[in-house]
């Protein structure tokens, strides 16, 4: 973050944290933890995710896999994290405590159309052909696009920060920031940030 209204923005900024209440388990000192659901290729995957730092991979098999850790394991009772699936649209949410390094591994379909809200933190987006329509509150976001003639429409803003965008040669860095680009491909890709940086890349970059 290189401007002073980057920092303002994020001193704004309230992430809440879990309101779980109920009695901690005994969890023999486990750190992390997982689920996995059956999900058809090409689906639609909707995310609603708490603050924290977030992979997000395409897999070759037909599964969603959900991996989460806490840097302090008395903490991982209080991590929230659910998979719904419903024919070819499956959902998933998260609740962390933030402030106990709380990560989270998502593997879906390398086919997949993704729809991402996250509150704050980091997020990194690879492997995957589809759609993509991913907004943060504030942090670092940063997608593998792949191929750039696989895309029909690409837009990204930022209030305050930066745009990096090699593959749609496009860079952007300050106040109210955007850009927007047609091509020929199938897909759509929408990324939007408060502040922070959002940056798009391919491997080639």
């Amino acid at each position: 973050m290189r401007t002073a209204a980057i920092a303002a923005i994020l001193g704004t900024i309230v992430v809440v944290g879990s309101a779980a209440t109920s009695t901690p388990p005994d969890n023999n000192r486990r750190a992390g933890d997982s689920l996995e659901r059956s999900f058809v290729s090409k689906g639609n995957i909707r995310m609603d995710l708490s603050a924290g730092e977030y992979r997000i991979s395409g897999a070759p098999d037909n599964r969603i896999r959900v991996d989460w850790s806490v840097s302090d394991p008395d903490y991982l009772w209080k991590v929230k994290a659910k998979a719904d699936v419903r024919g070819t649209d499956a959902t998933i949410a998260t609740d962390g405590p933030s402030n106990k390094g709380f990560r989270v591994t998502i593997h879906v379909p390398s086919e997949s159309n993704l729809y991402v809200r996250l509150t704050a933190g980091e997020m990194k987006v690879a492997g995957i052909r589809g759609n993509k329509d991913i907004e943060l509150h504030a942090g670092e976001l940063d997608i593998d696009v792949g191929r750039a003639d696989d895309y029909q429409h690409v837009d990204a803003s930022v209030w305050a920060g930066e745009v990096h965008a090699p593959p749609f040669n496009a860079f952007k860095e300050g106040l109210f920031r955007s850009f927007d680009w047609m091509g020929k491909g199938a897909y759509r890709l929408h990324a939007k940030l408060k502040a922070g940086e959002i940056r798009l890349h391919s491997k080639t970059d």
